[in-house]
């Protein structure tokens, strides 16, 4: 069975890490995010089927619901091209922030999940089958006060290769060759667990580094026109 060709919706929840930087000085600064997708539907419906889920029963069973056992999970990948504050002497405001071109969403296809993805492990993280990589711009909004950010980001495809699930056939050529993300976190906080920035792309350029930061996030990606 072969999937629709038409508007796609992804539900997506997860963490970030982020760079170490001094406040409000966001430029170059690197971050990654690392999500869950559990949900996904088009102008059908859920896209594999009514109440299938995209966790592995089998190690839902053994390891619980979570990354761990999730068949759908992608990265994103980059770093911040410029902020600003709109704050002054007279108003508490608030920090914005654009990402480079260069940040790159990964979404991977885990047929059987063994139990061993963490968030905090991202090796493990991009175990199972790349079945999409974009392009990604993206745009934040951080409330200080309230210590909650927003975030919008602009997705085109750069390759996809399909993959099988419930008897389902998905490429997202096909299906979503332009998506737009909303999506909703807590400010960044201490990591009790700082993570090495990996030295590859598109991290190069602010050579070594730690993701000293982290924090929850999640939202959905709209395949658009």
């Amino acid at each position: 069975m072969t999937s629709p060709t038409t508007r796609l919706a992804l539900q997506i929840a997860g963490r970030g890490r982020l760079e170490g930087h001094p406040p409000g000085e966001v430029d170059g600064v690197r971050f990654e995010g690392r999500f869950v997708i559990y949900a996904l539907a088009d102008a059908q419906g859920p896209l594999f089927g009514e109440d299938v889920s995209l966790f592995d029963a089998g190690a839902v069973a053994e390891h619980g619901r979570g990354p761990q056992s999730a068949h759908l999970v992608a990265m994103r990948s980059g770093f911040l091209l410029e902020g600003f504050v709109t704050g002054d002497d007279t108003i508490e405001g608030t920090t914005i922030g654009r990402s480079s071109s260069q940040t790159r969403l990964r979404i991977y296809y885990d047929a059987a999940p063994d139990g061993s993805r963490r968030f905090d492990d991202r090796k493990a993280f991009m175990a199972g089958e790349l079945v999409a990589t974009y392009r990604a711009e993206e745009y934040f909004q951080m409330d200080s006060r309230a210590g909650v950010f927003d975030t919008r980001v602009n997705y085109t495809l750069i390759e996809s290769k399909p993959f099988e699930h419930a008897g389902v056939t998905v490429d997202f050529a096909e299906l979503a060759p332009v998506m737009v993300e909303l999506s909703h976190g807590h400010n960044p906080e201490p990591d009790p667990s700082p993570e090495d920035i990996p030295m590859e792309e598109p991290f190069l350029a602010g050579g070594p580094g730690v993701f000293a930061d982290h924090f929850p996030v999640g939202g959905a990606i709209i395949a658009s026109s």
